[in-house]
């Protein structure tokens, strides 16, 4: 049996279009992100951001949605509490979602199934890193140490403050 080119033509564009469909769907009806896998558009409860967040220091990671572009950008990513304040980190600074909440700082966080519409600041100060580098290797490498620093030049990470949005 003979397949007439023009229909497995008008197959091939029904079934990337179908794909193409799908991938819009699932990008906007909030499935992932998963580990490394990127999604779109976080769904969940929308509440107001607590007082103190050390509730988080049970939690390993956290999702997040970036709003630069013309499509929503979501990851998972580490979150550190430290005197009741927020904050997320990430292993490189030259990541899409690290760029792009430089370029605009208001973000969504999920967490467990909570959205919280936030703001999120790149931590330069040098005394702020020191003082979340022992949050960091207790939570993260189970090391306890008392106190750290950061040494110039010897990791590209980085890390947000977040507060409520102004």
């Amino acid at each position: 049996m003979r397949i007439q080119p023009l229909r497995w033509l008008g197959r091939a564009a029904a079934g990337l279009f179908g794909l193409l469909v799908a991938g819009v769907v699932a990008w906007f009806s909030g499935i992932g992100p998963w580990a490394v896998i990127p999604g779109g558009v976080l769904w969940g409860e929308v509440r107001d951001p607590p007082a103190d967040w050390a509730f988080t220091d049970s939690i390993a990671e956290v999702q997040v949605q970036t709003h630069v572009g013309p499509l929503p950008w979501s990851v998972t990513t580490w979150v550190l509490s430290h005197q009741g304040r927020l904050f997320l980190a990430a292993g490189e600074c030259e990541r899409v979602w690290t760029r792009r909440v430089k370029a605009d700082p208001e973000i969504r966080v999920r967490i467990d199934g909570t959205i919280y519409e936030l703001r999120a600041d790149h931590v330069t100060d040098r005394a702020l890193g020191a003082a979340l580098a022992p949050v960091v290797l207790h939570k993260y490498m189970g090391v306890a140490v008392e106190t750290g620093n950061w040494i110039e030049g010897a990791t590209n990470g980085c890390v947000f403050a977040v507060s409520p949005r102004r």
